[in-house]
Order: C-alpha cells, then structure tokens, then sequence
C-alpha cells in the first residue's frame, strides 16, 4: 500500500498547514511529504510558491489535489505565510518552512494539546538540528541563546502539567503561561514548530512583509501579547539548516540591531499598558541595540549611521554604558576609523591565545581545584 493511500484512511484534524517556499524543488517535496505522513493527517496543505524560478511548479503539480498550491510574485516569506494564512480554513494554522520535516506525531500531539487547553492561542516545541552531515542534534532551541533559565522563569506565571498520545512512549512536559514579556530579550519559537488557533488571530497578527528578518519573531509577540503560549518539552521539528545553528541568516549585525529597534517600535513601545508596567526593561533592550548598530556602523565605516544611533541611545537617559557610548562617539568623528577598528580586529584574532593547552590529567586537577 502506498504512503498516500495509506494516510487517506486515517481521520484527518481541522489543520491548515501553511509551507512558503522559493526555488526549493528537491526539499519541499520532503517537507509536503512529512505532512502527508501525519498520524493525523490535517485538513488542508496549503502551499505558497512565492516567485520560484527552478523546478518548482513542476514538483508541486505531481502532488495533485493532495495540496493547494497557489502562485505569486517573489514578495518574501512575510508576505507568502500571510497568503497561505488568509486561504486557510481549518480551526488551526501549522506552519512548516520548506527546508524542514515534522515526525509522524507532530500535529497528533499539537492538536490534542490545543483540544485539552482550549485557554491556549499559541503553541510550539524543541526541534531537532539535522547537520549537512546527516547528524541530528537534539534541543536545537538551545543553541538560539546563552541563558540557562528554566522554563518557569521564562512564562509569565506559568502551568505545568503533562500530555500523553499514543504515538509516543512517554509523557511530554508541557509549559503554559505568557511568553509576551519574554519575546522582547530572545526569541523561543521556530516557526515550524508552531500551531495557532486560527480564532485568536488578531487583525495585527500578520507577518510583517518586506523586512528580511524577524518577521516570524514579530508575528509570534503580537500573538502571544493577547493569548496564553504553550510550549512542549520535545523536539516535533527536524530543521535543515546546515549548521549548529539553524535559520543562520546572511544579514549583517548592523542590519540585525536595525530589525530589532524596529519591531521593539511596532510592537512593545506601540503597547501602552505594557510600556507603562516594563519602560525599564524596553528601554535597556533598545539602548543595548542602539550600541549595538552604533559598533556595528562603525566597522562598516558607516559613521552616519553610528552617529545617529548613539543619538538614540543619549535620547534613552541610560546612563548604564555610557562611557562605551561616549568613545563610540568619538571614534565616528576620527576619519577612517572603521578600517583601523577592522585592522585592529583582524590582527588581535591573529594572536595565538598565551592560555596554556592543558593535558587533560592537569585540567582535570585544575577543574577540581577550582
């Protein structure tokens, strides 16, 4: 019995999956059958071929009516999602990025979550990192930042609890509570790993077209500014993107601060309430990006750029780093200070490390005299 057939016989979930995709002909066709494979198959697969100019339409005709497939000018994965999006009609929206794969239990296990907590808008998991070896590494959320907070510090008076499907051993942990605090230092949710109930979509909730990053950052705070997150202690993802870190993006840090400094304008700075309870918090995380793109700037040679972002930061009255502030100043109005900061850079990564390489019988002692 074929794949197709056989998931034909199962009883379907009120789904919509939404997959973007440009110029992917060979990945895409594993993404769309990971979501055929589903244990619970869902409603509809919609997906978006956002501009493609490979082998594309060709991949996705041979799918027939076992997907939507709609076309549209190269606009970018904000404005592809939103299509996708505005097509659905199941209860929930599933997101899969066309480079990645879902396990056959994922929406098993996402829907009866979202069925069992009908208080929740938004829910989302750990996913695994599949290396351009093969390898896959587990926890791959872990590798987005550097903070070793648990989970209950992270929500906003959050739940624990446990859920069970029959598709998987053991018991999953689950963590409900409110993430919209949180989303203004990291960002938790790969959107593939992400189910949303398509009733809690605000009008506002979109993803935001024509900016290369974050889009996907800003649509899960907006979401999670009106809804209770939920987040599911186990990887339901495989992500492809080649390296231990996944989704790395081609944008530089300059460009990077800049998409920050934007969305804390469009979303939490635009949030009275919460700037009146958090104008603290916001404000460190702007001046931090102001400094930030102000470094940035300068080792782009870009002293314009610099110059107007430490305006920002004066502007703020945080007086934390300002000193660093200050010599960040001067340094944009010493003529070709870029390329001597470059310089500098480049030769002090040349220094061998004067740290002596330890045997591993002496780390050892050193480690137990610490």
């Amino acid at each position: 019995m074929s794949m197709h057939s056989n998931v034909s016989q199962r009883s379907p979930v009120d789904v919509s999956v939404v997959i973007p995709t440009y110029n992917r002909a060979r990945l895409v066709v594993e993404s769309i059958e990971s979501a055929l494979r589903q244990t619970t198959p869902p409603r509809e697969i919609i997906v978006v071929d956002d501009g493609s100019t490979d082998d594309t339409s060709r991949v996705l005709a041979s799918f027939g009516d076992r997907i939507i497939c709609v076309r549209q000018e190269n606009q970018g994965v904000g404005s592809a999602r939103n299509r996708g999006m505005a097509l659905a009609r199941g209860r929930y929206i599933a997101f899969l990025d066309s480079d990645d794969i879902w396990p056959e239990f994922k929406l098993e296990l996402q829907v009866a979550v979202m069925e069992g907590n009908p208080d929740l808008g938004l829910l989302f998991s750990d996913f695994l990192i599949m290396r351009e070896t093969g390898e896959l590494v587990p926890h791959g959320l872990h590798t987005w930042y550097h903070h070793s907070k648990p989970w209950e510090e992270i929500f906003d008076r959050v739940a624990v609890s446990t859920v069970s499907i029959p598709s998987i051993v053991s018991p999953v942990r689950l963590y409900c509570g409110w993430l919209y605090r949180a989303l203004l230092d990291e960002f938790y949710v790969l959107t593939s790993c992400a189910i949303v109930r398509a009733d809690r979509l605000t009008p506002d909730a979109r993803f935001t077209e024509g900016v290369k990053i974050y889009e996907d950052w800003e649509f899960f705070a907006r979401i999670s500014r009106t809804s209770v997150t939920g987040y599911l202690e186990l990887d339901t993802t495989i992500n492809r993107g080649g390296n231990d870190r996944p989704r790395v993006t081609d944008a530089s840090i300059a460009s990077k601060a800049e998409s920050r400094l934007r969305m804390i304008d469009a979303v939490w700075k635009s949030d009275r309430e919460f700037l009146l309870a958090h104008q603290v918090d916001v404000r460190k995380v702007e001046s931090d990006q102001c400094l930030v793109l102000a470094k940035a700037s300068l080792f782009d040679s870009d002293s314009d750029a610099a110059r107007a972002a430490l305006r920002r930061y004066f502007q703020l009255g945080d007086r934390a780093r300002w000193r660093m502030a200050i010599l960040l100043l001067v340094c944009t109005m010493i003529p070709c200070s870029g390329a001597i900061l470059r310089g500098v850079r480049s030769h002090l990564s040349r220094i061998p490390s004067e740290k002596p390489v330890l045997s591993d019988s002496k780390r050892a002692e050193t480690s137990a005299s610490e």
